[in-house]
């Protein structure tokens, strides 16, 4: 389902959008695309820190090795 949302921006945002070599409803699909990207990052991180922690409270630490290869992946993942 498409739905038309109109907004009213300052001659120097419109500028900004125009700048960009692309229409601005495309420039605005791409920041919300982003946004979401970031938030589904946010959303993992916590998951794995939460699961984190429930090794933790276990007793299944992985040895420092391991978490090394982790944090290298989620780092990877996150840039």
């Amino acid at each position: 389902m498409t739905s038309s949302l109109h907004v009213s921006l300052p001659d120097e945002m419109r500028a900004n959008g125009k700048s960009q070599n692309t229409t601005p409803s495309e420039y605005v699909r791409a920041l919300i695309r982003e946004d979401m990207a970031r938030e589904e990052d946010r959303r993992y991180a916590i998951r794995s820190l939460l699961r984190a922690e429930e090794e933790f409270l276990g007793g299944k630490m992985l040895p420092l090795s391991a978490l090394e290869t982790v944090d290298a992946e989620l780092h990877e993942e996150l840039r």
